[in-house]
């Protein structure tokens, strides 16, 4: 008999942790695999989401960027425009008018 109660008191009652481990990984290893993929996927989507987001927000910025410089592009464009409009006219002045470079030596002073 003693070696009977020596039997019952070495043997543990299984652990609850062991009980749902073989519950969950042998008994139930479909939905616990299908839970897994869930869950992988889920953090893959919110992953791709962020970075969709970020380059999104860095599109936006370079566009700002174009459209900037863009403007500032078009103002030094109509500033070139108007610089060679006054040498134009310089230009015809001289040749059909005959002006020349006012100088020292050709300057002439009228007063009334």
């Amino acid at each position: 008999m003693k070696n009977n109660k020596q039997k019952k008191s070495v043997e543990q009652p299984p652990s609850l942790l062991m009980a749902i481990v073989n519950d969950l990984l042998i008994r139930h290893w479909l939905v616990s695999g299908l839970a897994l993929l869930l869950v992988i996927s889920s953090m893959q989507l919110a992953k791709t989401s962020h970075q969709a987001r970020k380059l999104t927000a860095e599109f936006q910025k370079l566009r700002k960027t174009e459209q900037d410089q863009q403007v500032a592009f078009e103002s030094l464009r109509l500033e070139l425009t108007t610089l060679s409009e006054a040498d134009r006219i310089s230009s015809l002045a001289k040749k059909e008018l005959g002006m020349v470079e006012v100088t020292t030596k050709n300057e002439k002073v009228i007063s009334l």
